[in-house]
């Protein structure tokens, strides 16, 4: 009995303890409305930004467009064509048709005129044609009467024409004034789920290298986001908060095949650009050099097998890491015919100076076609100004060689035909290589040892002879000793077994 009143005594002590350290019920209330009072006076400092992010929603929903696309097809009929690009919606080329399977896309796309063209992502339309793509407008209709005005596989853009008059156009913003920071506002048809609004800030600009797959003529320049993009935004707008257009949402970097929080949108200088371009005249006509080049970094040291960039910059003579390093020149080009060679540092184009390839790509792309330009070089610690002749940019390189830098003391040409890329997990998962190790083939020379072998773009080279190789510097170290000996070299293929190049 004395146990229990010494217990009984002891919660009516921690009773009494608790009623006299906290506040009464009232008191507690009393604390809630305190807190609900002030949350409302900081709602007031707030409301500016929550009414620009639901305004700018309002503007824009009204120009973004749903796409849906289906077709039905043989697999054994897809399997000989090139694969889709890489991007989220990425699936690999099927290598044993059986049966017809339905093919169907998702994406969105951004009413840029009144009359009803549409700019979009090539890849959301590629491989459709006119009668298979759907246009859903943001009230729900439903549009089947569609023509494709015209396509830039370089930019992945593309122009599509919808019946009807009166539509409301989004506007283009000024993307090179965009900062890192800066809030943005993605609107598209993730999975389907049309007029979706996600918010973020611009993560970085200036982002190349983000197509895995390179075209010869690739022009990138990516807005990089944490607002959520997923398979079916493609296409769709990156708009600031005026409620114009900044960017072109394109692709993630992604394992998983959803949102990550890394989302790149193309920017609205190369975006409009295209557009224009393509509405006047149904294609996109530029100029080009005919050069590969690489910024100087100590990514490319390494490649030339070098400490640093330091180095680059003391073996070439070079005042500062600025200007593009010529890696290759490809034959019967622009380039080639103005006495551009690898090595060569392009630092300066039409009075224009180039710190990177970003502003070598954009000079290419506002140099004038049939006219002449004024590029100077760095050649050994010595600028040149040479007279380029810009001609019209053809589809593709085939047939055409290249020099490239083989040794720092003289180029050479790498007789084999071959450009290989290192192998990146994203690329690997995409291509079904996860797990695997090696180079992937980008290019094959038409007329090569390599392309008379069967190697093709999208191969995975994992072994030269009998060792095996992780990356392209390995690779090239490997082929030249067989180079050298001016002997046969066998390298083995992924899927396909050992090959021999003569």
């Amino acid at each position: 009995m004395k146990c229990a009143k010494l217990l009984i005594l002891l919660l009516i002590a921690t009773s009494l303890s608790f009623l006299y350290n906290y506040p009464t019920f009232a008191g507690r209330d009393a604390g809630v409305d305190k807190l609900k009072q002030e949350l409302i006076e900081l709602e007031k400092i707030t409301k500016p930004l929550i009414e620009t992010f639901r305004k700018v929603s309002q503007l824009v929903s009204p120009s973004v467009v749903s796409l849906s696309t289906e077709k039905k097809e043989s697999l054994k009929s897809s399997a000989g064509t090139e694969p889709s690009p890489p991007y989220q919606d990425f699936q690999p080329k099927r290598d044993h048709p059986t049966e017809n399977i339905p093919k169907k896309g998702l994406g969105s796309g951004i009413i840029i005129d009144a009359r009803g063209y549409i700019l979009t992502n090539n890849h959301v339309i590629s491989g459709f044609s006119e009668d298979e793509i759907t246009v859903v407008t943001y009230n729900g209709e439903q549009i089947k009467q569609v023509k494709i005005v015209g396509v830039d596989p370089n930019t992945d853009l593309a122009i599509i024409k919808i019946a009807g008059e009166n539509f409301l156009p989004a506007e283009f913003g000024d993307s090179e004034a965009v900062q890192v920071g800066d809030w943005v506002i993605a609107i598209g048809s993730p999975f389907g789920y049309q007029q979706t609004v996600s918010t973020g800030i611009i993560s970085a600009k200036g982002r190349t290298h983000v197509i895995p797959f390179v075209l010869p003529f690739i022009y990138e320049d990516f807005f990089q986001t944490d607002a959520a993009i997923n398979p079916g935004n493609s296409g769709g707008p990156l708009v600031n908060l005026r409620g114009e257009v900044i960017g072109v949402n394109t692709a993630i970097a992604t394992r998983s095949g959803g949102f990550q929080g890394v989302g790149f949108a193309i920017s609205a200088a190369i975006a409009k650009e295209t557009a224009e371009n393509i509405m006047a005249t149904g294609t996109v006509v530029r100029g080009y050099l005919g050069v590969g080049t690489h910024d100087i970094n100590d990514e490319l040291a390494a490649s030339l097998g070098l400490k640093d960039k330091k180095e680059i910059i003391s073996r070439f003579g070079l005042p500062l890491e600025m200007g593009a390093f010529v890696l290759e020149v490809w034959s019967d080009t622009p380039a080639s015919k103005a006495g551009i060679r690898p090595g060569d540092v392009i630092s300066e184009i039409g009075g224009k100076k180039i710190e990177n390839t970003t502003d070598l790509q954009h000079a290419i792309r506002h140099a004038k076609v049939d006219t002449r330009v004024v590029v100077k070089v760095l050649r050994d610690g010595v600028e040149s100004a040479l007279d380029v002749f810009v001609e019209k940019q053809p589809e593709d390189l085939a047939g055409k060689t290249y020099l490239a830098i083989r040794k720092l003391d003289e180029p050479t040409k790498f007789s084999l035909g071959l450009v290989v890329n290192d192998l990146n997990q994203d690329i690997a998962k995409s291509l079904g290589f996860e797990g695997e190790k090696g180079v992937l083939v980008v290019d094959v020379e038409a007329d090569s040892p390599a392309g008379r072998a069967g190697i093709k773009p999208g191969d995975l080279i994992t072994k030269v002879g009998t060792k095996e190789v992780q990356s392209v510097i390995e690779f090239m170290s490997l082929m030249d000793e067989f180079l050298e000996t001016n002997k046969p070299v066998s390298v083995f293929v992924k899927n396909k077994g050992f090959i021999t190049l003569k």
